[in-house]
């Protein structure tokens, strides 16, 4: 998995590229609380690169998700397999698709 975030862009919005799952939650974990401990509290995720989310992964979405408590999160790019995963978990109802 590669993460990158969007230059000069608002809200922050950052770039998945691979998978998150067992292995890579951690990652993505770490590098969206550093974006939080930095004060950012309106994110975006764009999924346009990801091919696969992992129960780990939507554990990872979830803590981010409550990380930004009084903030915004946003997924974007999401592919039709992914949203299957969103929708069979039911994430489709508590997460933001723009």
């Amino acid at each position: 998995m590669h993460l990158s975030v969007k230059d000069n862009v608002r809200p922050t919005t950052v770039l998945v590229e691979g998978r998150i799952d067992t292995n890579t939650a951690p990652e993505f974990s770490a590098y969206t609380d550093k974006l939080v401990d930095h004060g950012i509290t309106d994110i975006v995720v764009d999924l346009s690169g990801c091919d696969f989310v992992s129960s780990a992964g939507l554990r990872a979405i979830v803590a981010l998700q409550k990380r930004l408590f009084d903030g915004r999160l946003v997924f974007t790019g999401v592919a039709p397999e992914i949203m299957n995963v969103f929708e069979m978990t039911g994430f489709d109802k508590i997460l933001e698709f723009a």
